[in-house]
């Protein structure tokens, strides 16, 4: 039996759920819903943001994807009325407090959502969750160069603004310190590379717009720099990413311990949109065990990824 699945948003991540869903013989995409006129190469149904609660009892999950600066917090509120929900809520600042407001809207509900779950936060949650409970000691995290998606969205959401990019860079003498263990400042950790397309008139009220829009560049080295729409495409054309969690710690005799996870995709929709779809079976599970509410990748068990059927095989192939 197909599961009915919707996608709320149709940008990059949007359009890479799509494609890895209509690959799949289990599942089965309904429509996308989105504020503006799209159209689906693929020809799949697409509906205004406005009519998802026509969809009640014919969609089983909701795959939310649209920006965490100006989309997720109302429409994933708008959806869990209606649906089991997975979002990519990518601000870390305010995921503990969107999830105990979402949880109440979900238990109200009677539904499930699953937040932030994406490669960070996301799978990168998790490894320094784990990392932390040998080490008592908080991982370093690094990410680039590479595009952030969340942080060019916050810049095309300001007023004047054609189109933007951000690359995001890290500091390589700080990875090379936190791989031996030393202290490092946050705030020096990455530089912010903006591109942005806009008339010339609004060039210096945005740049300043830019660097102090809170939780993304406020208070990070940042340069602003206005381009052409032509070398604007050129930079998106690759939507490549990584990052890196380390952590450097002794055990209690001495011994010198260092856990490093690396990331490293040429397509960061497509790692986001894989990572979403594969939590679709996790969603299911806590269903069938009667869960209702908000949660994070952290309150979910590993074994959940997978279809229970499947899982006693599973378990016996990676040990």
């Amino acid at each position: 039996m197909k599961i009915n699945i919707g996608i709320i948003g149709y940008g990059n991540l949007g359009k890479a759920a799509e494609q890895i869903i209509l690959s799949r013989n289990d599942l089965n995409l309904v429509a996308i819903f989105s504020r503006r006129v799209v159209k689906s190469k693929f020809n799949s149904q697409v509906e205004s943001y406005e009519n998802i609660a026509f969809y009640k009892n014919k969609i089983d999950v909701m795959l939310l994807c649209g920006g965490s600066f100006a989309d997720l917090e109302k429409q994933t509120s708008d959806a869990i009325l209606y649906f089991d929900c997975i979002n990519t809520f990518d601000n870390h600042k305010k995921i503990s407090s969107e999830l105990k407001r979402l949880d109440k809207l979900a238990r109200n509900s009677g539904h499930r959502l699953i937040m932030s779950c994406g490669w960070d936060p996301g799978i990168f949650s998790i490894f320094r969750a784990l990392f932390y409970s040998f080490s008592n000691i908080k991982p370093n995290v690094f990410w680039g160069k590479g595009i952030s998606m969340g942080h060019s969205d916050a810049i095309r959401n300001l007023d004047g603004v054609i189109d933007a990019v951000e690359f995001t860079i890290p500091n390589e003498t700080a990875i090379k310190r936190a791989r031996k263990g030393k202290s490092l400042k946050d705030e020096s950790n990455h530089f912010r590379e903006c591109f942005v397309v806009a008339e010339k008139k609004y060039h210096r009220l945005l740049e300043k717009k830019i660097k102090n829009i809170p939780d993304y560049f406020k208070g990070q080295e940042t340069s602003v720099e206005f381009v052409e729409k032509e070398k604007l495409l050129k930079l998106k054309e690759k939507m490549s990413h990584k990052g890196e969690v380390i952590s450097n710690f002794l055990t209690l005799d001495g011994g010198k311990c260092l856990f490093d996870f690396k990331l490293i995709t040429s397509s960061n929709p497509s790692l986001t949109a894989t990572i979403m779809i594969r939590y679709i079976d996790a969603l299911l599970n806590l269903k069938h065990v009667g869960q209702v509410g908000a949660f994070n990748v952290l309150d979910i068990p590993i074994s959940f990824l997978f279809k229970q059927t499947a899982y006693d095989k599973i378990i016996k192939t990676l040990y």
